[in-house]
């Protein structure tokens, strides 16, 4: 494997295990049972409630499938490297 293969290897090994971090964490918290989302700028916590006939009953499961995609392709792309 040459250098430009290995690197690009490293970089994504580090977002497929920062994805299944994210996924593990999701998993672990009770958010798909409602609740809302903190958004951090400056240092400043803002709690922001989620509006389900904005986001939809499926948002949870939804997101948590694009997440499981994007790791899929990832990983793809790891395995042709």
């Amino acid at each position: 494997m040459d250098k430009e293969k290995f690197n690009r290897a490293i970089e994504l090994n580090k977002k497929i295990e920062e994805y299944k971090s994210h996924k593990t964490a999701l998993e672990s918290c009770n958010i798909k049972y409602g609740g809302g989302l903190i958004f951090t700028y400056n240092r400043m916590h803002n709690d922001v409630p989620l509006k389900e006939e904005i986001f939809g009953k499926n948002f949870f499961q939804n997101y948590m499938n694009a997440l499981d995609n994007k790791i899929e392709t990832l990983q793809k792309d790891f395995n042709e490297l």
